[in-house]
């Protein structure tokens, strides 16, 4: 389980230029140890092959 803080996080969505939370779609923990931000402006949907070896948790 990766412990990641809450001005990490934020840290991330700042460098991913996310203007507004509900922008974020997800948050992925990669292998590497980084953190990907998937985001969008449209309520467009995540293609599932992009998360087909994520697993999901909320």
């Amino acid at each position: 389980m990766a412990l990641v803080s809450q001005a990490d996080l934020m840290a991330k969505l700042r460098e991913a230029n996310v203007l507004q939370l509900s922008q974020v779609k997800a948050v992925v923990f990669e292998t590497t140890g980084d953190i990907s931000v998937l985001h969008s402006e449209h309520s467009m949907q995540i293609d599932s092959i992009i998360m087909d070896d994520v697993s999901l948790k909320s």
